[in-house]
């Protein structure tokens, strides 16, 4: 399934990326565990504490056929960045997210090609005390099998 497979593949990307490693406190020598517990593939956070944080939450909250070609499948991915009351990490995240989506093509198993493009960027509010959330939401278009 081609959203399953786009969830993957974004999934590898940021816990691949040094600067993102980096940036969420853990570095490249973070064991899968770690990274799993720092960037995780839901909507909401697990373990939103201030140990585990920063962290990255990535997921679309929908999606849809391409209308002019039914092969082309389009969904918006939301990042949401949390930290410790720190902008500038959560910010720096955010431009490290759009720099490495934003018109690039990465290779991606199991998905024939796709795009992608940076579609906005804003905070987002957080019932947590000293917890700042930003927000960057990226649209991927992927290729369905025929």
């Amino acid at each position: 399934m081609a959203v399953v497979d786009l969830y993957n593949g974004i999934y590898k990307v940021l816990a691949n990326d040094l600067d993102v490693l980096n940036y969420l406190g853990v570095g490249a020598s973070a064991d899968n565990l770690v990274k799993a517990r720092r960037i995780q593939k839901r909507n909401k956070p697990t373990n939103l504490v201030e140990d585990n944080m920063p962290l990255v939450t990535f997921y679309t909250p929908n999606g849809g056929r391409n209308p002019d070609n039914h092969y082309v499948y389009v969904c918006p991915f939301v990042f949401d960045i949390y930290t410790s009351d720190d902008v500038d990490t959560a910010q720096r995240l955010a431009n490290r997210i759009i720099k490495l989506f934003d018109g690039e093509l990465h290779p991606m198993q199991d998905i024939e090609s796709f795009e992608s493009y940076f579609v906005q960027g804003f905070e987002t509010d957080v019932d947590a005390t000293n917890t700042y959330c930003f927000t960057v939401v990226i649209e991927f278009s992927v290729t369905l099998e025929e």
